[in-house]
This record gives C-alpha cells, structure tokens and sequence, in this order.
C-alpha cells in the first residue's frame, strides 16, 4: 500500500510538471511569433528546444507508467504523453521553418512545384527515421528496466515475478532490434530506389501497432510482417533473430567462417611457391611504403597527387603478383628466385632523383591566389541580407530641424559622443546597418560586451571574483532591451563562449 501512494504522488508530480512545462512552452511559442527582429527569434527559439527536451524526457517517464502493470487507470497518463507529443509536433514546425532560410536552396525551391513522388518518398523516409528513433529508445528504456530489476533480484532471490519481467523485457528488446534491422534496410532500399512507397504503405500500419500496442498482455505479433517484401540483399543469418545465449561476436564468428571445398573434405595445402611469394609481396609492399614517406618528405606539399598515385601502382603491381602465383596451380617446387626485385618508375610518377620539380609561373600565381583566399575566409553572417529601416511613421519636419545627417555623423567619433542608451537604442532598432556597426564599436569602447546567447549587453560592475580559462563570475551591469533599463546581476557566470569577441575594425 505504502508503494502505490509513494508511485502515485511520482506521477502526481510528474503531470504537474508537464503542466507547467507546457504552460512555459506555450508562452515562449507566443514571443517567438511576436519577436521583431532575428536576434530574439534566435533566443526564443532555443529556449524552445530546452523546454520541448525537458518534456521529452517526461514523456519517456509516462511512457514507462503506461506500459507497467501496476497501474490500472491510465487514462490521465495517455493524455498528458498526447499532449507533449503535440507540443513536439509544433516544435518540428519552428525547427523546420528555421532550418530552411529564405535565400537557401531549400527555400528557394519552395516556390517550385513538389514532385508528388518525390514528396511521398520524403515522407515516407522522414516515418521510418522517426520510427527507428522510437523502437531504439524504448530498447534504451527496457535495458535500463533490465538493470535496475536485476540489482533487485541478486539483493532478493526467488522474486519470480521480477525474473519474469526480465525475460519478457529480453524478449521485447529481441524483437525491438529485428524490427529496427527491417527498418534500416527498408530505409536503405527506398534511398536506392529498389523499393516502392505503397509496399511500404501495407506494413505502415502493422508496425505502429507493434510499437503502440507491443507490451500489452493480449498483443499477438504478424509474424510475417516483411514477407510481402523484396529483401533479398539481407542473409539469412539476419533474417532470423538470434538465438539466446549467442552474443554478437559469436554470430559474426558463424558468418564469416572460411567455406570448405565442395570435392574434398579438407582443404588444399599452400604450396611453398604461395608462400615465398606471399613474404615477398608483403616485404615489397613495406619498401614501397617506406620509400613514399621519405619521397613524401622531400615533396613537402608540392606534388600530393602524384606521390598518391605512385604508391597506387607500386601496391597494384604488388596486389597483382600475389593474385597471379595464388589455391595457379600446385605443382613441382620452382627453382629458388632472388629476393630483390627491381622497379622501374618515370620520373614523373614522384621518384625523381633530382629533387621537386620546379611549379610554373601559372602554378606559383594560383598557389599566392590561394594563400591569399584562406587569409580571407568569409564569415557566416556575410551571407545575411542588410536590411534597411524604414519609419513605421513617417512625418514631414518643419525646415529649421535639421533635414540632412550632420557632418562626420558616419564616424566612430560622432558615435563616442552619444549617450549609452542612445547606443543601445541604434543598436536594437537599426539592424543590418552600419549605424548599428558603429554603435556596437563605441559601446565595446565603453566597456560593454555583448553576451550571443542572451543578446544583451553586459559590463563590469567590479573586478570578478572567479577567473578561468572558461569563464568568470561577480558582479555585472546588464542592459535589459525587453524593460529598456539597466539592472545588476550579482553572481553571474559569464561564459567566454558566450562572448562575441569579433575585432571590429
């Protein structure tokens, strides 16, 4: 008795916390929508993600209630495990939405007309992804389950009940990992195009209803679930579930076992020819490695193509004197051969004796264009669009204001002499421009630094308190631009991978 209050106040903590998760969810979906620049929807947005993980990880706790026997209603699990899977499907939304950019190729080609085919097949790729995922982390679950039971059953023997949750948890884990075996090369196969969507539409609903309904007691399995299908390219070996009490290795140790000979019973015998051959094709090989190391060393980086196809030929040529003199036939031992062999290589296949060959006048220039190029790499925010500002509401101003820019109002100096929340104002409100630019400039000036993942400005308020390599905590003045005010965090950790710390000349 004592057992099922303490399960029950669990669950009764575990749905208050769904219910204030997705309170929290539904209110960061809102100022997401309401976000008026790029920044924020960047902020927002990952504290969506924390949010959607945290009830994830609550819908796998459920997930392992509705499935036990202990509890008999379930009906107020089953709709809060609806509920997050509701808020995940919203999420999918944003996380497609920010993964495709309006300029990217995939945004681009939204305007186009979708092949239906190719859309269904995509769709079709996307399930059994996401039901892989599912049947992997339930096998997660049961493994953990088959854990915890069996430290319960080695403090506690002849707990006949846990033992049999154990082998019934082996069971499904078993049949989890075949099931996740078909799956995959489906998957491979509709990626090749060796296999049709609508066969795979008639085992659709045949294994949601494995996955939704495996671990009830009157559950019945189609055992011929993906006969109906083409998988010739699996063996048979993996066709079959593995017996108990055979792990991996053995497996693959059965698989791969060399065939015998169909005429005789016991294999041929290597004749001594195959095996000098075999030591001198494995010595020939070892020269040839260690000659391409120190021609390598000479080269330097001129000529990386030619030495790779150098040693290409030379492990080719020796490759082809293995397979020639290998089960020929045995005959006769052959007179003894020397042990030295002599390859002759052209000079420009990389063993010049001479040293590098010298680049051309063309080469040189494109080797400078390339240095050149690397010292200049772009960065990823070169690709944003600058967006202009334009006045929500324009008004015409009387003649005595002034109607053109003051002079040398472009200038880092003119920027020094405005106030801090003027700054901050340029900075917010004037995004993608150069007037935003120069404001960031004068306020690093002053001191402030910006934070990339709370997109607020910060500065000392005092000398930090704690120093390291990764961060520094104490004290901080912080511009709040939802309250449009200054305020102090005390004890805040500043992480310096937070920091944006771009030079901005």
């Amino acid at each position: 008795m004592a057992d099922k209050r303490k399960l029950q106040g669990e669950i009764d903590r575990c749905l208050k916390k769904v219910a204030e998760g997705v309170e929290q969810f539904e209110d960061i979906w809102k100022k997401l929508h309401n976000a008026a620049n790029a920044n924020q929807k960047e902020k927002y947005e990952a504290d969506l993600k924390k949010e959607i993980k945290k009830l994830q990880r609550l819908r796998d706790q459920i997930k392992t209630w509705v499935a036990s026997n202990e509890i008999k209603d379930k009906r107020q699990l089953v709709e809060n495990r609806k509920l997050i899977e509701t808020q995940m499907e919203r999420f999918k939304v944003v996380e497609r939405e920010t993964k495709t950019k309006a300029y990217s190729k995939e945004g681009l080609g939204l305007a186009l007309k979708v092949d239906p085919a190719q859309k269904e097949k995509e769709e079709m790729e996307q399930w059994l992804t996401n039901t892989i995922d599912t049947l992997n982390m339930q096998v997660d679950q049961f493994e953990s389950e088959v854990e915890s039971l069996s430290v319960q059953t080695r403090k506690k023997k002849g707990d006949k009940e846990k033992q049999d949750r154990i082998e019934e948890l082996k069971r499904l884990i078993e049949r989890h990992r075949y099931h996740i075996l078909m799956l995959e090369t489906i998957l491979r196969m509709l990626d090749n195009d060796s296999i049709q969507v609508d066969a795979i539409h008639k085992i659709k609903d045949d294994v949601e209803y494995y996955i939704d309904s495996s671990q009830d007691p009157d559950f019945e399995e189609n055992e011929f679930l993906y006969d109906d299908l083409d998988l010739e390219e699996i063996p048979a070996t993996l066709m079959a579930t593995s017996p108990q009490g055979h792990n991996e290795d053995e497996m693959f140790l059965h698989s791969s076992s060399t065939p015998t000979s169909t005429t005789s019973s016991s294999p041929i015998p290597p004749s001594p020819a195959t095996g000098t051959m075999v030591i001198r094709f494995l010595s020939f090989f070892l020269w040839s490695q260690s000659n391409l190391q120190s021609i390598s060393i000479v080269y330097n980086h001129s000529e990386p193509q030619i030495m790779l196809f150098s040693g290409l030929l030379l492990t080719i040529d020796c490759l082809t004197m293995l397979c020639v003199t290998l089960y020929s036939p045995p005959g006769p031992a052959t007179a003894p051969q020397p042990a030295v062999s002599e390859v002759n290589l052209p000079p420009s296949l990389g063993a010049c004796p001479l040293g590098p060959t010298p680049l051309s006048k063309e080469q040189l220039y494109q080797q400078a264009m390339e240095e050149a190029a690397w010292t200049h790499m772009p960065h990823p925010s070169d690709s944003e669009r600058i967006r202009q500002y334009l006045m929500r509401n324009p008004c015409p101003t009387p003649p005595f204001h002034h109607q053109m820019p003051p002079h040398h109002s472009d200038s880092i100096e003119f920027y020094q002499r405005l106030s801090t929340e003027t700054l901050f104002f340029i900075f917010y409100y004037l995004e993608g421009t150069k007037a935003q630019y120069l404001s960031a400039k004068a306020l690093k000036k002053q001191s402030w630094r910006f934070h990339t993942k709370y997109m607020m400005w910060f500065q000392r308020h005092e000398e930090p308190k704690t120093i390291t390599d990764e961060f520094e905590q104490g004290t901080y003045i912080y511009f709040d631009y939802e309250k449009w005010g200054q305020r102090k965090k005390e004890g805040f950790t500043f992480e310096y991978r937070y920091l944006e710390d771009r030079d901005l000349q």
